[in-house]
């Protein structure tokens, strides 16, 4: 019987995402593949970090813009 089972490494053992029963001396067949690690916060820090200033600053105070939105979205049309 072939089945799949789905996990990682944890730096020291196989860590498997659904619980697989084995049975002692049962063969086990191992395959892998190596995919890219997870981001990391420096990674999402440095994204941010890249947009801004895509988005000009008209130089409006926090407040400004909040009234803005506040007049723009309660509006019933």
């Amino acid at each position: 019987m072939l089945a799949m089972a789905k996990g990682y490494y944890n730096g020291s053992q196989i860590v498997l995402d659904t619980p697989v029963d084995f049975e002692m001396g049962q063969e086990v067949v191992v395959t892998y593949t190596v995919l890219p690690a997870k981001k990391r916060a420096e990674d999402v820090s440095s994204l941010v970090d890249s947009l801004v200033g895509a988005i000009p600053d008209s130089g409006k105070s926090l407040a400004a813009y909040r009234e803005e939105r506040l007049a723009k979205y309660a509006r019933a049309d």
